[in-house]
């Protein structure tokens, strides 16, 4: 298996990315990822009213999410307007996915 370079990216808090790195590393359009913002899916970590698009910037963190819903817009050929819905979803799995780990973890250690 091969990973190009572009794809090898630290994903944390601290590191952000811009609008055009979020539509090269996710494979949406930037069209569609400015549909996010507009309906409140997706968020800059500025506020949109103070910058034009080509000055947001975005946590690392959404670009998993945001890879995800590209391969599922790709793979089902979803509509642009269910994108923002299937965003939400996916960063409530992500959410609940990351509370049961923590649950799991406490489980663990209040066992030994």
């Amino acid at each position: 298996m091969n990973i190009e370079d572009s794809e090898l990216i630290w994903i944390d808090e601290l590191h952000e990315v811009s609008l055009g790195g979020l539509a090269a590393l996710s494979g949406l359009s930037l069209e569609e990822l400015q549909l996010l913002v507009e309906s409140g899916a997706l968020a800059p970590i500025s506020p949109t009213e103070e910058r034009s698009p080509e000055d947001w910037q975005f946590s690392s963190q959404c670009i998993v999410s945001i890879r995800t819903l590209s391969r599922l817009k790709r793979d089902f050929d979803l509509e642009p307007n269910s994108l923002g819905l299937m965003l939400a979803f996916l960063e409530r799995i992500r959410m609940l996915e990351f509370k049961l780990h923590a649950l799991d973890h406490i489980a663990e250690n209040n066992g030994k």
